[in-house]
């Protein structure tokens, strides 16, 4: 890698210029190995310190905390050795050294974490833990990484003509980091894991302190023969006070973070919000900001200090201000993109959500980049100043997503917010600055063009938004469809429950609560619209707690009455805003049922709800002969990510069957039943469980109205599943292959929703002796006989529906018809049947009429497809006399 600074001509031998590149190389391979240990130690600390905001932003505050405190108490005693190169040396191998050391440590302190934050701790408890923790357990890593800017400038100074290198350093520094951050979250992680990504990062710096080590063996030139030509002279009126740098530097560091999290937070409106959006979006920021620094050092050594700060903040401004209003086109860019340049593939979708990122973020940071180096570079004196002043900038950038994120963000929302950060930067304009007030005020003047509102909404028309609502963690919306139907979304890409489904939501709770003998406290984790957690108020003598991760949800669910709430039944539920992971590990409650929601598995974190350390914390909440329920979207996950979660769940309850709620294609939900123990089922169980009038009334409603409809459901068994998910490997904290996998999936366009399903029932069956129990007699034989019926028909219809689907409309009524035949208990062929007839009516008659007179001949003894056969009959008979 070419250095930015110029290498003094009076060492002009080569090996001076290698020893600069060297360092430069060194430089590059440090910022990739902190960039990835700061992605990797953010997520491993999550496991213990939970996913809400607060303990997400402590830890970055703690990391920057880290860094800003080795940068300024090393400051002066790296800039007074004669050694920086062994300062160097020493810091990459104790960031090295405790990186190692970090990966015993950091599970012990996530233990520690669960104990003093407990089940629902206040804000003020939940983020000093979450800063405390981190900050203790990584600082001797953290302090080593402030200080190596400092150290390694103070190396290279005495090299480079006139001693300025802060802004190639800090090019070069970052440019690595862009490669660690894509190197670590599309690559390394996901193949090896988080222990071994850490340890491959400390290898990493071990070898930047050994060659580090070799050249301090190398004499130093003393910076006064540096520099034989003269220093551009400054005036003072063109000088930077260092109270003004001290003050600038900060307030750029909180504004550029600031400005950066709040633009994440509204594109993320748009893009796919997995692991890997996060590592591009971070990525073209971190570019941007090396370009930035790079100009600087090449371009910036003449220019008067104050005016170039001057344009540099007036630039930024503007800057940003354009890249809020290009946020509203940032949903036409990516689809484009993906439809026209990119595809569906995982690097696809990167380049697609990098594209998004260039309109928000490139211009602004490389802006940023150049102005940071320059008022680094102005900080520097003889007795140090750029550790100083990067511990000033890192505290400002630590701030910032308390400031922008946790304070101004719910209160005046994304776009004032984004609008307060962009212009905040015309406030540090020096005061004799020749800066026209014209020019200052073009970014205040575009506030005029800005949208109404930052909400990037996929709206359908006639569409309605009920209510939106901008919280720290995510934009929650309810939007009303034009047939009266509401959905509620997180961030838009994610729908959490919506009416039109209600009764396949309802299902999610009726079916798990049912195949427990008699229920007495029940657990759901993940609420959504609240429809399936509110059904389990039905449930006679039934206590219910749901803990929902993001507050917003909860604060809308209103919206959704009466579907998740009939009036009068709500006293037997308790509502938590936590954490899922760690309420099921602190709680002190045990469950007789505990029914995990829908979580998308492609969502950034939702990996980490199917490990096998969180499955094993869910059995140790079970009660003896506990029912867990894990419901998965079968449309989100290809075959092989669903095999690993059925193998993982089953290392820990290895009686596991699984079922459908519903019997289409459209959504397809997969519930894996897991009971602490082996169990069958009598012939009565449905009749026994079911003796409340209210209950089954709801029951019947939900289409759940007997034994058969609910043992009909399962589709697989503990064989079937033990071999579909044989070689899958396992979920993991450590590796959450979900995390990773998930995502190349879920953001495919074209994939069918229902291929999953079919690939099961392919591939799975039920033993009917083992599900019922065997010593029922001979009611347990007649009842395996209208249950094997009832499966028969299902798969036939599913079938059906699949022919139908693919453009094969004979074969898919033959399949229809073969279902009404094997089943009279299995009812939804027959009425779909009746539905296909009543189409055909007008454009076809005739084939109505055969199709109607099949649906008769299959099953004779009902009456319905006769009296449809006779109106149809004698509507012909009408249009023939009218004719």
């Amino acid at each position: 890698m070419n250095s930015p600074a110029t290498p003094l001509h009076d060492y002009g031998d080569t090996r001076h210029v290698r020893r600069v590149r060297l360092i430069y190389a060194i430089c590059f391979m440090s910022g990739a190995a902190g960039l990835g240990y700061q992605i990797a130690w953010a997520r491993m600390f999550a496991i213990g310190l939970g996913h809400e905001m607060p303990s997400v932003l402590a830890v970055v505050a703690a990391f920057f905390g880290g860094l800003a405190l080795g940068a300024w108490a090393l400051d002066g005693k790296v800039s007074r050795s004669p050694h920086p190169g062994r300062w160097y040396a020493g810091l990459e191998t104790m960031i090295g050294v405790w990186g190692l050391v970090s990966i015993a440590l950091i599970g012990r302190f996530n233990t520690l974490a669960l104990d003093l934050t407990g089940v629902e701790p206040t804000p003020l408890r939940q983020w000093a833990v979450a800063f405390a923790l981190p900050f203790i357990c990584l600082l001797p890593a953290t302090t080593a990484m402030g200080a190596t800017l400092p150290a390694v400038e103070r190396l290279v100074a005495p090299l480079v003509r006139g001693g300025r290198c802060v802004g190639g350093l800090y090019a070069a520094n970052t440019a690595g980091a862009v490669i660690g951050t894509l190197a670590s979250a599309f690559v390394i992680m996901p193949r090896f894991g988080f222990t071994a990504t850490v340890v491959l990062l400390a290898v990493v710096n071990l070898l930047c302190a050994a060659a580090a080590a070799a050249i301090a063996q190398q004499p130093t030139p003393k910076l006064t023969h540096s520099n034989p030509q003269p220093q551009p002279t400054v005036s003072a009126a063109n000088a930077l006070p260092m109270r003004r740098v001290v003050a600038t530097v900060f307030l750029t560091g909180l504004l550029g973070i600031g400005y950066e999290a709040l633009g994440v937070r509204v594109i993320s409106q748009v893009l796919e919000n997995t692991v890997y959006t996060f590592a591009a979006v971070l990525s073209i920021y971190l570019i941007g900001t090396a370009i930035g620094a790079a100009l600087y050092q090449r371009f910036g050594r003449t220019a008067a200090p104050s005016t170039l700060l001057s344009y540099l903040l007036l630039s930024i401004a503007t800057a940003c201000m354009l890249g809020i209003l290009a946020m509203p086109h940032t949903k036409t860019v990516y689809a484009n993109a993906r439809r026209e340049l990119f595809g569906d593939s995982l690097l696809g979708v990167g380049a697609a959500e990098m594209a998004v990122a260039l309109m928000v973020f490139a211009i602004p940071t490389m802006l940023m980049g150049a102005t940071f180096s320059h008022l680094v570079q102005a900080a520097k004196h003889d007795r140090g100043g750029v550790g100083r002043a990067m511990a000033i900038n890192t505290l400002g950038a630590a701030l910032a997503p308390l400031v922008f994120g946790v304070i101004l963000l719910p209160w005046i929302g994304a776009k004032w917010s984004l609008v307060a950060a962009s212009l905040g930067y015309l406030l540090l304009i020096p005061n004799n600055s020749n800066i026209r007030w014209a020019l200052q005020a073009i970014p205040v003047l575009l506030v005029l063009a800005l949208p109404a509102n930052l909400q990037l909404l996929t709206l359908y028309p006639e569409s309605k938004v009920l209510d939106y609502r901008e919280g720290v963690m995510a934009s929650v919306a309810v939007v009303q469809e034009s047939d009266g139907h509401k959905s509620l979304r997180v961030n838009n890409r994610f729908q959490m429950g919506t009416t039109r489904g209600a009764v396949d939501e309802c299902l999610q709770a009726y079916v798990p609560l049912l195949l427990h003998e008699q229920p007495q406290r029940a657990l759901f984790l993940g609420l959504g619209s609240s429809i399936t957690f509110r059904a389990a108020s039905f449930m006679p003598g039934l206590t219910a707690d749901g803990v929902e991760l993001i507050p917003e949800v909860v604060a809308v669910s209103h919206h959704f009455e009466p579907a998740n709430l009939p009036p009068g039944y709500e006293q037997s539920l308790n509502t938590y805003v936590a954490d899922a992971r760690r309420f099921v590990r602190v709680t002190d409650h045990r469950y007789d049922v505990i029914v995990a929601d829908l979580f998308h598995p492609g969502r950034d974190g939702a990996g980490w709800l199917y490990t096998i350390e969180h499955f094993e914390a869910v059995k140790q909440r079970l009660n003896p002969g506990g029912v867990f329920c894990q419901w998965l979207p079968l449309y989100q996950l290809d075959e092989p990510t669903a095999a690993v979660i059925i193998r993982t769940l089953m290392q820990v309850f290895p009686n596991a069957r699984a079922c459908v709620v519903d019997f289409k294609l459209d959504h397809p939900m997969l519930g894996l039943i897991a009971t602490t123990e082996p169990v069958s089922y009598g012939p009565d169980w449905y009749r026994n469980r079911v003796k409340d009038k209210t209950l089954a009334g709801m029951l019947r409603g939900a289409l759940l109205q007997n034994g058969v409809r609910l043992f009909g459901s399962f589709i697989a068994d503990t064989e079937s599943l033990q071999r579909f998910a044989a070689d899958a490997p396992i979920n993991t904290d450590d590796h959450p292959v979900v995390l990773f996998s998930a995502p190349r999936f879920t953001s495919q366009l074209d994939i069918t929703m229902y291929g999953r399903l079919i690939a099961m029932l392919e591939k799975c069956d039920v033993d009917l002796d083992n599900l019922i129990d065997p010593a029922a007699g001979p009611d347990g034989d007649r009842f395996k006989a209208r249950l094997a019926q009832f499966i028969v028909a299902r798969d036939a219809y599913l079938n059906g529906l699949v022919a139908a689907a693919e453009g094969e409309e004979q074969l898919a009524i033959d399949l229809f018809i073969e279902s009404i035949e094997a089943s009279v208990q299995f009812t939804t062929s027959y009425a779909h049947c009746l539905a296909i007839a009543q189409h055909y009516m007008k454009s076809d008659p005739t084939a109505a009429r055969a199709l109607i007179q099949r649906v008769i001949d299959a099953r004779p003894e009902r009456t319905d497809a006769k009296t449809l056969l006779q109106s149809l009959t004698r509507n012909t008979a009408t249009d023939e006399t009218a004719g």
